[in-house]
């Protein structure tokens, strides 16, 4: 493989990464949440979107905490295989320390978008309230 091959090879993960948080974010916006943040840093690693939901019955809104884990096949494993206990932490440690600084007394969960297919277009699972 030649060193253009290998490099513009390299470069699929990150561009199938993108296009499922951006097909993340429309789905998101469809179906009525409010985007507040994409790819929040935090102390210990990032959030990749922070929304914001006003269920109807509930009254006040809910932060949100989305975790975008997007393949193009299954061979490798399914996206939600790729949330292990210590990555389950990392968001919780990180949704924590985000309530704390901007919405301390905000109610909030961790959501998990799973996105199967290519950049044209994807299958979209959408767990809500992850537990570790």
């Amino acid at each position: 493989m030649s060193i253009a091959s290998r490099s513009r090879f390299s470069h699929r993960p990150h561009q199938l990464g993108k296009a499922g948080e951006d097909a993340a974010v429309n789905y998101l916006i469809t179906n009525g949440y409010q985007i507040l943040e994409r790819n929040w840093r935090g102390t210990d690693g990032e959030i990749d979107i922070i929304t914001k939901f006003a269920d109807v019955g509930s009254g006040q809104p809910e932060i949100i905490f989305v975790e975008v884990k997007t393949r193009s096949t299954i061979e490798f494993g399914a996206p939600i295989e790729a949330i292990t206990k210590e990555k389950y932490r990392r968001l919780y440690l990180l949704g924590r320390e985000w309530i704390a600084t901007n919405q301390p007394n905000a109610p909030w969960r961790i959501d998990l978008l799973a996105l199967l297919g290519s950049k044209k277009s994807f299958r979209i699972s959408h767990i809500k309230g992850l537990i570790a």
